[in-house]
């Protein structure tokens, strides 16, 4: 049975892939019989001179469809931005939307507008893109222009997202948490339970959880993320304790530690397809 596959935050430029880790990503797509891929944002920094050669590639194996994810949209205008953010794929069973999406500040209520803006403007990623509006007017234009298109469709609906779409699946840490406000709304499960949305895939969070149902509807949150984040480094750690370091907790720094280690490098090859099989949602076409 062939079957539809949703991955998303490949940062292949983060993650160095080169021609290794893109042939593991075809096999291992290959080996799950996947007919059709989509990619639900942040490919790479670089949309056009490093997004579109993979895409290329990976075409030359798969069906393709893709929506952009806050990554991809550095040194875009907004133009090219809106250009990107809708699609609808037809299958036999069900139609896949996909969609950007964006966030205004719902997941974290107790902070004014101004602090929400002075930690973006502090901290985030995103304040280095050129957007036209405030967060608030981008997820509300988003939301009349989502509910448009939903009502056009008939039957199951698979729809493809980046941002954060439930309060279920936002951070508790406590250093973390002022950093909700930029990962969705809430909105957004709102609009879905109009419609006959049998499953939302989405990422950016860049933290795995099991598949969770809300009022009906299935969520998958699979991100790929960075290595530093993969399940394969915590694994390795595991397997070969003398390489630990001090502040197990800080991701960055126990990844340097290891990277340019032989023994990692070995670990990843062999472990790498497992990665992205566990970064997989699949559907039956």
């Amino acid at each position: 049975m062939t079957k539809l596959a949703i991955m998303s935050d490949l940062h292949i430029d983060s993650n160095q892939f080169k021609n290794f880790e893109t042939e593991i990503l075809i096999e291992t797509l290959q080996a799950e019989n996947i007919q059709h891929l989509h990619l639900a944002g942040d490919i790479s920094n670089d949309f056009y001179r490093l997004s579109q050669d993979f895409l290329q590639t990976l075409n030359q194996h798969f069906e393709l469809s893709f929506n952009i994810g806050n990554h991809d949209m550095l040194g875009m205008t907004e133009n090219q931005i809106r250009s990107q953010e809708f699609s609808v794929k037809k299958f036999p069973h069900f139609s896949l939307v996909s969609f950007t999406g964006w966030y205004d500040y719902t997941f974290v209520p107790t902070l004014s507008e101004e602090q929400h803006l002075k930690n973006k403007q502090l901290y985030w990623f995103d304040r280095r893109l050129e957007r036209v509006g405030t967060d608030k007017e981008i997820t509300e234009r988003l939301l009349r222009e989502l509910d448009e298109q939903l009502k056009q469709i008939e039957g199951p609906i698979i729809l493809a997202t980046h941002f954060v779409p439930h309060e279920r699946f936002t951070l508790q840490h406590p250093y973390f948490e002022r950093f909700n406000a930029f990962l969705g709304s809430s909105h957004w499960h709102d609009l879905f339970r109009k419609y006959p949305i049998t499953d939302v895939v989405f990422g950016h969070t860049h933290h795995r959880f099991p598949l969770t149902t809300i009022d009906g509807i299935n969520y998958h949150c699979r991100p790929l993320g960075y290595q530093r984040e993969w399940q394969l480094v915590s694994d390795f750690f595991k397997e070969y304790p003398q390489y630990q370091i001090d502040k197990m907790y800080h991701l960055p720094k126990r990844f340097k530690a290891i990277r340019d280690l032989s023994e990692f490098k070995t670990y990843k090859e062999k472990h790498l397809a497992t990665e992205f099989k566990e970064a997989l949602s699949t559907f039956e076409i």
